[in-house]
């Protein structure tokens, strides 16, 4: 027995020797008297080992049975979190919301429906909730009961009832991210995610190609592409697209190669885009539209003072969590907050309100931001800047309060469900069934957080954030970081605190 005292005693002493200074400071001088906890070592010692020497690394790993830090490194640092924002964005839609909540969009009249042979005299009016999950066939849906009812000709105006937002997206998105679907425009006005598809197929080399947009959907683009044949020497061949108002886009330059490509294009436009797509829907279904189809941004309506005509609702907003933690979906997000804020203040705002009215919600969380920088709800933006330490506060009220807990069966899961399904050496074991957490990814971001099953059967919470991380290093990488981290985490020691 006293052989394994001293040989655990010059192992501790080995182990703190090897410690680097960021990792020294997570282990305080009363742990040091105290004696310090083995898997504080564990994780220190894992570390001091593999942690790259190129990228900025935080750690906070989070004892649950025992309610106690293991460690913390850099845990305080401010770094870009990426899409683990939308764990800010679930747990303050949760909280303000309620699992109830279902989104819903409205044809109404202004009075009892008044139909003479086949002729609509009421004006109307569809109200837009900022859905993030409403479709075209949706609205089809809607309009539809008109036809139901026997209506042909609508003689007067309709009107799309929404709040104004002179801001479409947020401080800090990447310019040349702003015409693709994951930056899509947040606005009452949403329709099919606000996002269009579209295929571009060669004619031959050099040769403008064809660009084919999916569904009929009401926008113009301009195409001027070709494709060029693969020369690795080359310079790199480029397809720019330039938006334009009014929906109208050029695509240019080339595309290297021969196989058609998919494009997805963001609307610029919400409003303008909702009103064509009303008036498409009125076209196909034959009918006549004598007045005007005209956005209201100003108007309230009361059902008190309206009659309902029909009626969507969105699924509850556990699914919707779900398709933006899973899927790490920005629409889904940033409609989210935005409808938590404004519910919270009971008046429109815009994205600087809307991320003040996210703090001071999670202060009543008594999870404090004071030192963050929020500037949306999806972390889209490069200005958003959190500490591992201020994820791990959401992470902790998530996984101990009841109303909240639900929350944790809308993370990814390790080679079963969302952004971890396929992830490399995230879907095979050890790490596979055993992590559920949320990624975060953009150009020099990799983060993750959640929570793991080590093998001695605790469970443990952690957040990582790597930032600063090269391209060209990343795809030299064997397996990733954070891979390599949680594979060494699952051999956790089992600690027995005593009382």
């Amino acid at each position: 027995m006293r052989l394994q005292r001293l040989l655990n005693f010059f192992i501790t002493a080995l182990m703190l020797f090897c410690l680097d200074s960021s990792a020294q400071q997570a282990l305080t001088h009363t742990q040091i008297e105290q004696g310090i906890a083995e898997d504080q070592l564990h994780v220190a010692a894992i570390m001091n080992l593999i942690k790259p020497e190129s990228s900025l690394i935080a750690l906070s790993v989070w004892d649950l049975a025992d309610n106690r830090s293991v460690f913390q490194q850099n845990s305080n640092a401010l770094m870009n979190p990426a899409s683990i924002q939308k764990l800010l964005t679930a747990l303050v839609s949760a909280k303000q919301l309620g699992q109830s909540f279902q989104y819903r969009t409205q044809l109404l009249s202004n009075q009892k429906l008044d139909i003479i042979n086949g002729i609509l005299k009421n004006e109307l009016y569809v109200t837009f909730s900022g859905d993030p999950t409403l479709k075209q066939r949706h609205l089809n849906a809607l309009i539809n009961q008109l036809k139901q009812a026997g209506v042909h000709t609508v003689n007067g105006n309709i009107h799309l009832i929404g709040h104004h937002q002179d801001q479409l997206q947020a401080p800090g998105w990447v310019w040349d991210d702003l015409g693709i679907c994951y930056a899509a425009p947040i606005s009452s006005f949403i329709i099919d995610k606000n996002c269009v598809f579209a295929r571009l197929s060669a004619n031959g080399y050099n040769k403008k190609a064809t660009l084919k947009v999916m569904g009929k959907r009401p926008i113009y683009v301009e195409n001027e592409a070709v494709f060029a044949p693969y020369q690795p020497s080359a310079i790199p061949c480029d397809l720019q697209l330039i938006r334009k108002d009014s929906n109208h886009f050029t695509l240019k330059g080339c595309y290297a190669g021969a196989k058609s490509l998919p494009l997805a294009i963001a609307i610029n436009e919400p409003q303008g885009y909702a009103v064509n797509v009303v008036k498409a829907i009125l076209k196909q279904q034959k009918i006549r539209l004598t007045g005007k189809v005209v956005v209201d941004t100003t108007r309230t309506i009361s059902n008190d003072n309206f009659q309902p005509i029909a009626t969507h609702l969105s699924e509850p907003l556990p699914k919707l969590i779900d398709e933006m933690l899973l899927k790490s979906d920005n629409l889904m997000a940033e409609a989210l907050l935005r409808t938590s804020a404004e519910d919270f203040t009971q008046q429109p705002l815009n994205f600087k309100q809307t991320t003040q009215a996210l703090v001071v919600m999670l202060q009543e969380l008594d999870i404090e931001l004071e030192m963050a920088n929020i500037a949306d709800g999806s972390g889209l933006s490069r200005y958003n800047l959190l500490s591992a330490e201020h994820v791990m506060a959401v992470l902790k009220v998530i996984a101990t309060h009841q109303d909240y807990q639900y929350l944790l069966n809308s993370l990814p899961v390790a080679g079963i469900k969302g952004t971890l399904k396929y992830k490399r050496y995230f879907n095979k074991p050890p790490l596979k069934h055993k992590v559920m957490a949320k990624t975060g990814s953009m150009l020099g971001v990799s983060n993750l957080a959640g929570q793991f099953e080590a093998s001695n059967g605790k469970r443990y919470l952690f957040v990582l954030f790597e930032n600063g991380l090269s391209p060209k290093i990343q795809q030299q990488q064997k397996a990733p970081f954070s891979a390599i981290l949680l594979q060494n985490l699952m051999d956790m020691p089992l600690v027995h605190l005593s009382n």
